[in-house]
């Protein structure tokens, strides 16, 4: 009967050592739960605003500038404090703007405007693009990181310049420096770039020896270097989506430099 008492007593205690155990762990996760999820929510989205900002930087910044001030004529600001408070009213678009931005880099904006010469392709899969939906929300993600410093911007002291472009560095031949313009301007944005497919514009592969049949009297680097300064004076027969848009940007002529151009002129003849 003792062994039994005790045995009682035993499971007892530990019972209750347990109770006790188990209702600690529930208070100490309770209590640190929120900074928990708190912590795993900056960490996911510190990676979703990275990502975005390399996907940006390839098919965005050619047209809206590396630094979201956008280019004049071509495509509207993305840092500036009327993005953030009043393009929803503009556009009359009644949802948040994370949904606004991420239909927008989804489906595009398929005509142009009288203060934006250019259309903007369609990026998502479903809509013929090539970015996956969690892509789209990377790109939105990054995009809207730049809420804070837009609304502490001076709008009087925004100035709209375009994209940076790079110069021909010591020992680098013009097809390197016709490279780095292709990236820089976000050309492979519309056309592929990097196991990328093109997009919205015609695919440039072997130019070289097509682009002298496009045009009567023009060879191929005569053609190439005419549809960069003025590209809607012939529209390509054809694009992965169907028939060829005029959205390329109107402004390289004025934002390349003759080496710039020259160099690009290279780089494309030498595409396979």
């Amino acid at each position: 009967f003792e062994l039994t008492v005790d045995s009682m007593v035993r499971t007892v205690v530990i019972g209750t050592l347990a109770v006790i155990v188990a209702g600690a762990s529930l208070l100490w996760i309770a209590l640190h739960e929120p900074q928990r999820m708190a912590t795993a929510e900056r960490s996911f989205s510190g990676r979703a605003v990275e990502n975005g900002a390399a996907i940006y930087r390839d098919a965005c910044a050619g047209c809206h500038g590396v630094a979201g001030q956008g280019v004049a004529g071509v495509a509207p600001a993305l840092n500036s404090v009327d993005f953030f408070t009043q393009r929803l009213a503009e556009v009359g678009y009644a949802g948040s703007l994370a949904s606004y931005v991420e239909s927008t880099v989804a489906a595009g904006r398929p005509v142009s405007t009288g203060q934006y010469s250019t259309t903007m392709p369609a990026w998502a899969s479903q809509y013929g693009g090539y970015l996956r939906p969690d892509e789209v929300r990377d790109v939105a993600a990054f995009v809207l990181n730049w809420e804070d410093e837009a609304l502490g911007l001076d709008p009087s002291l925004a100035v709209v310049t375009p994209t940076p472009l790079p110069g021909l560095a010591a020992g680098a031949s013009p097809v390197d420096l016709g490279r780095a313009v292709y990236t820089a301007a976000g050309c492979g944005g519309c056309h592929g770039q990097d196991g990328n497919p093109a997009i919205s514009g015609p695919d440039l592969a072997g130019i070289a020896e097509f682009g002298a049949e496009r045009m009567p009297d023009l060879t191929a680097e005569e053609y190439i270097r005419l549809s960069i300064v003025a590209p809607s004076a012939f529209l390509a027969p054809e694009c992965p989506t169907g028939a060829c848009p005029d959205i390329m940007p109107r402004d390289y002529g004025d934002r390349l430099t003759q080496e710039q151009l020259d160099a690009l002129v290279r780089y494309l003849l030498s595409l396979q």
